[in-house]
């Protein structure tokens, strides 16, 4: 890793930063989702939980169906298993907001303006420096 480089995101962390930048708590999502086979809300929070963790693996059914609960770059998340998976020789790491988890193929979306954010620095979003934004640290 180089000096000063934030450790690559992995898979579960950008699956619970994009659930949290949309909004939704984790019974959001349970109540939302419907899994084969079928679980309880409670074991569907549980198996969500467990996703974010990065305990439970991801499967392309999985992440389609997470995809459909909230806003989520079905790209990033294979680059990330891959990254996760095989290493750099994967191929490159994608950039994301270190706060939102957003990147050029999932962006931030203003509400009233309906404008996707873009980059404040490296690893952070222009949705995320703003005071009044929901996402701002």
């Amino acid at each position: 890793m180089l000096p000063g480089k934030i450790r690559m995101m992995t898979p579960g962390t950008y699956i619970a930063k994009r659930r949290q930048a949309a909004g939704l708590s984790i019974d959001d999502v349970a109540a939302m989702v419907s899994t084969s086979p079928r679980l309880g809300v409670i074991d569907r929070r549980a198996w969500i939980e467990r996703i974010e963790q990065d305990v439970a693996s991801i499967s392309y059914d999985v992440a389609a169906t997470l995809a459909d609960a909230f806003p989520l770059s079905l790209h990033v998340l294979k680059q990330l298993i891959d990254l996760r998976s095989f290493g750099q020789c994967s191929g490159p790491e994608p950039s994301l907001c270190i706060h939102c988890g957003c990147s050029d193929r999932d962006p931030c979306i203003d509400p009233e303006t309906h404008a996707a954010c873009g980059w404040a620095a490296g690893d952070i979003c222009t949705s995320c420096t703003g005071k009044d934004s929901s996402h701002a640290a």
